[in-house]
């Protein structure tokens, strides 16, 4: 970046003459000194020539990438990913190995069953079909690997993933967490995988069979009026493959003579579609979970019903309640007559994945879950030819996806930052997570077990928690207003309600300054309600307490400017505004006189409220 710099030193000559310093232009004081520059913007403010902050692009560069690539990160984490260089950290990521969030969540609820038995007895606990593993032990297990797991970028895809393709726990599948799990589990493992094989697997599995109902979905019955269920048909098109509207390689919408978009399918095609899944059934049931060490107890009897259903296992082909006769789909699409159901699945999805708009509609929502909202046509042309091709002829590698996503230009190079149409702002969890990593939270037990009720209640977005099908917020969602007016959108605005965001200034305050519970982390059962764990920030257990470390923030706090230098970097990779760094430096300086915790935990707090870290740049 050029530009012209011109530094004016206004120091008293008395100071001149008395004061001696070991540190150097570049990487010294800025206290007493003045300079002005032609250029102001980030970190080519001129006054970063005596501070050394532009010495640390190496640092805002690494903190940037893990905005985009993790839930949060701690400094020695920056540190090391500034070493690494971005592709190099990218590499490292990808060939982590995955955990299992199922397991995660077994191992969470034999905790619970042990210490329910032991408040309520063996009778009341084992075989009670009322108490059983629900949504909450997997929102514990995704809580305590999203805090420990050090394969970040494989979370971040999985959490991209699961709000595309989406489940909710707001649905008869609240009962099952471990379906939630099994599921999630299955798009954690394929996000480097291929994006077929995602289809394949989403297709069948059983929880989301029971949330778009083509699980027992079945065949034509004119006499008794039965229909094919549409639902997983209509779905699978607007929102896992072509969407709504043709698309160029480029994201930008097809037309005709008249200037209108032109329209992906119609309702023939999802009638069509619809019959393609019908036949699919559960693969085994199961006896209210009654072995508690994992394993599932074979139940014959016909009760299709989420809690008993083995949700683990890919739904199965029931031939006789499968749709016969031809099929014609999408795009020209035919599916003959005389196969099996599991062959006119797999050729439906074939042809799908072979619609020329999957790999810009797909790219265009990993751009905006990772990167950001308003990405240009000739960015998600270059990402989406990447899904067509990652150079050895495979069409929907994610890994290479990932990879061109995280290194291209826009996402990397520096330019684009200014740029009023880019960025994107962070969802209200990634604020929590980005928070909690950044201070490396931590509790004495090591169970990271985050219940999130109080946090659900009132911000409204956990995992696997979406309101429908449609995720918490669309991809074209644009606040009235500048951004609207501007032919922009800015999708994760539609969570910024009223409610949710004073809600969010209360619980930081909350947390940061009258010192607070920062998680409902607990391993304690509730005394009053069998199968529901405490959660009630008075009577969780010291040793599951949860709280961040402040200790090298305090040690700042007597000097204002190393201190919002350092959450610059920790928090809002380099992109704090001059103003709002004064503004704060301003509201702490009293209080750094008489409590150096007070001042620096209201900093963090300033600057977690501030647009500087709510907007990902």
């Amino acid at each position: 970046m050029k530009q012209s710099l011109f530094i004016l030193l206004l120091v008293p000559s008395s100071l001149l003459q008395a004061q001696v310093y070991n540190d150097y232009i570049g990487a010294g004081h800025s206290n007493g000194i003045t300079v002005t520059t032609s250029n102001n913007a980030l970190l080519s403010d001129g006054i970063h020539t005596i501070d050394g902050l532009g010495l640390n692009t190496h640092l805002t560069e690494a903190s940037r990438l893990l905005s985009q690539a993790s839930f949060g990160a701690d400094w020695e984490t920056i540190e090391s990913v500034a070493t690494m260089g971005p592709e190099n950290w990218i590499n490292y990521q990808l060939s982590l190995p995955p955990m299992s969030y199922l397991d995660t969540t077994w191992m969470i609820w034999n905790h619970f069953v042990e210490e329910y038995v032991d408040y309520w007895g063996q009778e009341e606990i084992v075989g009670n079909p009322n108490i059983m593993p629900g949504f909450i032990y997997f929102r514990q297990a995704w809580w305590n690997n999203t805090m420990k797991g050090e394969d970040q970028l494989r979370q971040r895809v999985a959490f991209a993933l699961s709000e595309i393709l989406v489940i909710s726990e707001k649905s008869q599948l609240e009962a099952n967490g471990l379906g939630i799990a099994d599921y999630y589990d299955m798009l954690y493992h394929n996000a480097f995988g291929n994006y077929r094989d995602i289809l394949d697997s989403v297709t069948l599995h059983p929880a989301m069979g029971s949330y778009l109902s083509h699980l027992n979905n079945e065949k034509t019955d004119v006499i008794n009026n039965i229909r094919p269920d549409q639902n997983y048909a209509r779905e699978i098109m607007q929102l896992f493959t072509i969407g709504l509207d043709m698309l160029n390689e480029d994201g930008t919408l097809q037309l005709d003579g008249e200037g209108n978009a032109l329209p992906t399918y119609d309702n023939t095609d999802i009638e069509e579609l619809s019959k393609i899944f019908t036949g699919l059934g559960p693969a085994e049931y199961w006896n209210q979970w009654e072995d508690w060490s994992g394993i599932p107890v074979f139940w014959n009897d016909n009760l299709n019903t989420v809690p008993n259903i083995n949700l683990f296992l890919p739904m199965q082909m029931f031939q006789q309640w499968h749709e016969p006769g031809p099929k014609y789909i999408v795009n020209g699409g035919v599916i003959p007559a005389g196969q099996t159901g599991m062959e006119d699945i797999e050729d439906a999805l074939n042809h799908l994945f072979d619609h020329p708009n999957v790999a810009p509609f797909i790219s265009i929502r990993l751009i905006q879950r990772l990167v950001k909202s308003n990405p240009t046509p000739e960015y998600v042309s270059r990402v989406a030819a990447v899904f067509n091709d990652n150079g050895e002829g495979v069409k929907g590698d994610l890994k290479a996806v990932i990879k061109a996503i995280l290194l291209d230009p826009e996402a990397r190079n520096c330019d684009w930052i200014d740029m009023n149409d880019s960025g994107k702002m962070r969802e209200p969890l990634m604020e929590y997570t980005g928070f909690m990593r950044a201070f490396n939270a931590a509790n004495e037990s090591g169970k990271l077990w985050n219940l999130g009720l109080i946090w659900e209640n009132l911000i409204h977005q956990s995992p696997m928690s979406a309101p429908s099908v449609f995720n918490f917020f669309q991809p074209s969602y644009s606040p009235p207003g500048p951004i609207e007016n501007a032919g922009l959108v800015a999708p994760e605005f539609q969570t910024l309600t009223h409610s949710a965001s004073i809600n969010f200034v209360n619980l930081l305050y909350a947390w940061l300054v009258v010192d607070a519970g920062y998680m409902e982390a607990s391993s304690q059962p509730n005394e009053l309600i069998p199968g529901i764990p405490e959660f009630t920030y008075n009577n969780i257990a010291i040793e599951d307490r949860v709280f961040p470390d402040f200790s090298d923030e305090i040690a700042l706090a007597d000097d204002g400017a190393a201190l919002m230098d350092r959450l610059d970097i920790l928090l809002t990779a380099g992109n704090m505004s001059a103003a709002t760094k004064t503004n704060i430096r301003n509201t702490i300086s009293t209080m750094a006189l008489f409590d150096n915790s007070v001042a620096a935990r209201m900093a963090i707090f300033l600057t977690l409220l501030s647009p500087d870290y709510v907007i990902q740049k």
